[in-house]
């Protein structure tokens, strides 16, 4: 399997077609990552789609082209941020789809949005070694050369956050 940095590299080098691939290998962390800031499916998908034409247009900016994921989770953030404060400026119409799914993740059961939010809610650096490893299904060997961080630093990161996110569980639980 081509590393994000090989086929990033490969679009550079005149292949457009080769950013489907990374299209369909991080299209689930980036709808992810655009549902938790919109709670919209339909919203979250267009967020997403817009975050993939900003990343194929700012594709030369990338320094380290095997950041890709995480460059092009922080992306979509931003972009999902603009969405949602956009959205927030704009009249409620009565035909609006809020809440119907339209992404990877169709039909998200109320302990999966819980699970996305308390996720949302983890710092930033765990928050993306979680995308990377669960959402996107990369090893923790791919998660720590994509963000250039030691296996070791990236193994802590993801302990961290699977403590926080059972500490929330367990008091969802509770409650």
């Amino acid at each position: 399997m081509q590393s994000d940095g090989e086929i990033v590299r490969a679009v550079l080098d005149g292949r457009r077609e080769a950013f489907a691939a990374l299209v369909a290998r991080h299209e689930r962390a980036v709808w992810a990552t655009a549902w938790r800031v919109l709670r919209d499916g339909h919203a979250a998908a267009d967020a997403g789609q817009e975050a993939f034409l900003q990343a194929y247009r700012r594709l030369r900016d990338l320094r380290d082209p095997d950041q890709f994921g995480a460059w092009l989770v922080r992306i979509a953030g931003r972009e999902a941020t603009r969405l949602a404060r956009r959205r927030a400026r704009e009249p409620v119409r009565s035909e609006s789809l809020d809440g119907c799914g339209a992404g990877p993740a169709d039909g998200l059961s109320s302990d999966s949005e819980e699970l996305l939010e308390a996720v949302a809610r983890l710092p930033e650096h765990e928050r993306v070694v979680v995308s990377l490893r669960y959402l996107e299904g990369q090893s923790v060997a791919e998660v720590a050369a994509a963000l250039g961080r030691p296996v070791g630093t990236v193994t802590k990161q993801l302990s961290r956050a699977i403590e926080r996110l059972r500490t929330h569980v367990n008091k969802g639980v509770t409650r």
